[in-house]
């Protein structure tokens, strides 16, 4: 992966011959287009790196939905070609699986997964209830505990039992109000839902955001 400095390349997408090109923040890159596996070499294929494999696989076929969250949710990561779903699928891999019963294959743990990462003081004491048409996340006020401020505001996400849909807000109630209500009208009241809770804090010279690492709440 590289950054292409011709500017004859400046803009290109897509594949040509066996390189694929991009572009990110305005800048273009270049990188090697995968091999493709024949059958035969596929077959060959060892075991642990049939099961690695087989983490990466669900890795993306979970994040995938989600892009539009760890967009927001691992923007501090992005770093010239690097995008916040890479970081993302990177602490995936590494931290939110575990083994099969018996078994050395793994299976992801979706309350092992991370919606946001950084070096925020986390939410405390967080808690999620349904409450009318939609659910009420709650927390403790930890305003003034580490790098917490009252001005934190909550980034609040609720992801389908099947794993695909969302329902979410990125700018929520702030940390000194203890507490955020998303509503879940349309939805249907027996479908349950993975609840997570993190705070984003906007710096006042560059107007970024840092944010906490997100925590999971459990089902509602």
């Amino acid at each position: 992966m590289g950054k292409a400095n011709d500017p004859m390349l400046k803009g290109l997408r897509g594949k040509v011959g066996n390189l694929i090109f991009y572009e990110r923040n305005g800048e273009t890159y270049v990188k090697a287009a995968p091999r493709k596996q024949s059958q035969a070499t596929k077959a060959k294929t060892s075991e642990p790196k049939r099961i690695s494999q087989d983490v990466i696989r669900q890795t993306h076929a979970f994040l995938k939905n989600y892009k539009h969250l760890l967009r927001f949710g691992f923007q501090e990561y992005e770093v010239g070609a690097k995008a916040a779903y890479h970081v993302a699928v990177s602490y995936t891999i590494k931290n939110s699986f575990v083994f099969k019963p018996g078994s050395a294959w793994k299976l992801l743990d979706i309350s092992k997964v991370r919606m946001s990462m950084g070096n925020l003081t986390e939410p405390d004491q967080a808690g999620v209830l349904r409450e009318g048409s939609g659910v009420r996340f709650s927390w403790r006020d930890n305003s003034w505990e580490g790098s917490a401020k009252p001005s934190d505001e909550a980034f609040a996400v609720l992801v389908h039992e099947s794993r695909e849909g969302s329902r979410f807000v990125y700018l929520g109630s702030r940390r000194s109000e203890g507490s955020h209500f998303l509503n879940l009208d349309g939805a249907d009241p027996q479908v349950r839902w993975h609840a997570f809770l993190a705070f984003s804090q906007e710096n006042g010279y560059s107007k970024e955001r840092i944010l906490s690492n997100s925590v999971y709440l459990g089902e509602v």
